[in-house]
């Protein structure tokens, strides 16, 4: 009995050490790329401040309209149609 419980509690002690150190790993792993993301420049899209998608005098709703009435196969297709 005291020899199976021995190997019970070297069992124990093994799986327990090996998953400290793959959890220290693990950290370790996500706190290199935290560090290395925080260090690398962020870059913008090339828009300047005053810059936007929109041209002025048009609305969103214009421009979904315009994308939706040109081109071939523009629009709803026929069995969604009301």
């Amino acid at each position: 009995d005291f020899a199976e419980g021995n190997i019970h509690h070297k069992a124990l002690l093994i799986s327990v050490t090996v998953c400290s150190i793959l959890l220290v790993l693990i950290i370790i792993f996500f706190y290199f790329r935290y560090k290395r993301q925080e260090t690398r420049p962020h870059y913008s899209i090339g828009l300047e401040q005053d810059e936007t998608y929109i041209p002025p005098g048009e609305s969103l709703k214009d421009l979904i309209e315009q994308s939706q009435s040109s081109g071939s196969g523009s629009g709803l297709p026929l069995l969604v149609r009301k």
